[in-house]
Parts: structure tokens; sequence; C-alpha cells
């Protein structure tokens, strides 16, 4: 198209017709604008297109990533959940000044039981780097950040806490059985004198419901993963 405005351009020079001249002229250079427009507009549609491709990707790791915490933390509640079990049923024998019988050595042990939360936040860190922005979906950009940010850093600033009192727990439990295999069986030194120690009873009540508190801690986690998950699948679904 640039060749037949150039070779009517000639025809008119030699002819000397300049007002053509110039009309063909002007022709010309709008078809040389339009045709940098079309070419900046392929550019950023490619563009997008490479951004788009990068999200869906993203969105795709952490989807991977959400499983598998959420994963984790089901086996945290279980746990958690046992151990609160365990401490609730040696109160009840305690209080109720109930013979030893070995069936309570798992208990014992159970009740000193402890786990941790492992999560997987590269891809959250990755997004970091490249830019809150790579996501489109405003709902969800803001939930990631709320459960990475707050949910996740709550959840952990928990169980160090938690764990320290375990830690101190074990240090005084060590003078009340004959081992510590918190992972196993424990056997009392002297069972008569457990069902009398304040210091056991009080922290067996203390676990109850720190247990339960940290179980239903992880449960609202359990719930944003799933809303998480719901909105990471209907952004994927969209690009197929």
């Amino acid at each position: 198209m640039i060749k037949f405005f150039r070779r009517i351009r000639q025809n008119l020079i030699t002819e000397n017709i300049f007002s053509k001249y110039l009309l063909y002229a002007i022709g010309e250079i709008v078809l040389v604008v339009i045709g940098i427009l079309i070419a900046l507009s392929l550019n950023n549609w490619n563009e997008k297109q490479n951004l788009k491709a990068e999200e869906i990707k993203l969105l795709k790791e952490m989807k991977v990533a959400l499983l598998s915490d959420k994963a984790d933390i089901i086996s945290n509640i279980e746990e958690h959940s046992s151990a609160a079990k365990s401490c609730a049923i040696l109160l009840t024998v305690i209080s109720n000044k109930l013979p030893y019988n070995d069936s309570l050595d798992f208990h014992f042990a159970n009740a000193l039981n402890t786990t941790k939360f492992s999560q997987i936040s590269s891809p959250y860190e990755t997004l970091k780097i490249k830019g809150p922005d790579l996501i489109e979906n405003d709902s969800l950009r803001l939930f990631l950040n709320d459960y990475y940010d707050n949910s996740i850093r709550y959840q952990f600033a928990i169980q160090n806490s938690s764990q320290r009192a375990f830690d101190a727990a074990k240090e005084r439990q060590f003078e009340l059985f004959t081992s510590l295999r918190f992972w196993d069986k424990m056997k009392p030194v002297s069972y008569e004198e457990l069902l009398e120690n304040k210091y056991y009873i009080s922290w067996l009540t203390y676990t109850v419901g720190e247990r339960n508190w940290e179980t239903s801690t992880f449960r609202k986690l359990n719930e944003k993963i799933d809303r998480l998950l719901n909105l990471l699948d209907i952004e994927i679904k969209k690009s197929n």
C-alpha cells in the first residue's frame, strides 16, 4: 500500500499537480500512523496475554500450595482435638479418683503431644516480587493478602506461644513420669501422687482450653482456604 502511494506521489510531482500531491501525502501519513497504531495495539494485546498467562500460572501454583496447607491444617486439627480429648479423660479420671489401668498411659502421653503447622508461602512471595497487581481480581488479591499477612501470622504466633508453654511443661513433667515418650506411652512414677498433684491438674485444665482454642483457629483458617480455593478455581476456569 505504501508503494502504491509512493508511485502516485511521484506521478503527481511529475505532473506538477500540487493540491492532489498534498492530499495523497496526507493520506500516506495517515496510513503510516494507522499502521503504527495497529502495531502498538498488537503489541499491547500480546503483552496482556503474556501477563494473563503468568497470572494463571501463579494462581495454579497458589492452589497447589493452599491444598498442601489444607492437608496440614486438617492433620493439626485432628492432633489437637485428640490431645484435648485425652486431657478431658484424664481430668475425669483424676477428679473421680478412678483406679489406674495401663490404657491411661496413652492419654498421659497424648496430652503432652505437640504438632506444628507447616505451610507453603513461596507462590505468595513470588506475587509480592512481581507485584500484587498481577492478579486482576480485586477480591482475590485482598483475600490472599489477608490470608498470608494476617491469618497465617496469627496462627504462627499462637503456635509459638503454645510451643513455649509445652516445652516448659515437658521440663516439669520429667519428675512425674518414668519417661517422656509423648509420641507413644507414658507411665506415671506414682499414680496415687499424680492424682493429688495440683500442678498437673491445673496444666491439664489449661491444656484442654488451649488445644480447643488452637483447634478453633485452625478450623477458621481452613474455612478461609476453602473460600480462596473457590475464588482461584473461578479465575483459572476463566482462562480455559
